[in-house]
């Protein structure tokens, strides 16, 4: 028996400080990732990519995934 599995997430850019992607540094790397049925996470870069240290950035989140992937 075959089961699909299906899962759904949304990235909106909260990061526009009226320039758009114009210049590196013209911009915010701050995004929210959204689940449905799931509280919201806010994201950003790596602070060595100008990001905001205070968020979760996609290489946090990707070890928090194997890491959990690993442990189930």
């Amino acid at each position: 028996m075959e089961r699909e599995h299906r899962y759904e997430a949304t990235v909106t850019w909260t990061g526009n400080r009226g320039e758009g992607t114009a210049g590196y540094k013209a911009y915010g790397r701050d995004h929210t990732i959204a689940c449905p049925g799931k509280p919201a996470i806010r994201g950003s870069a790596d602070t060595v990519f100008r990001g905001d240290a205070d968020r979760h950035n996609p290489e946090d989140l990707l070890v928090a995934a194997l890491s959990a992937c690993h442990m189930l």
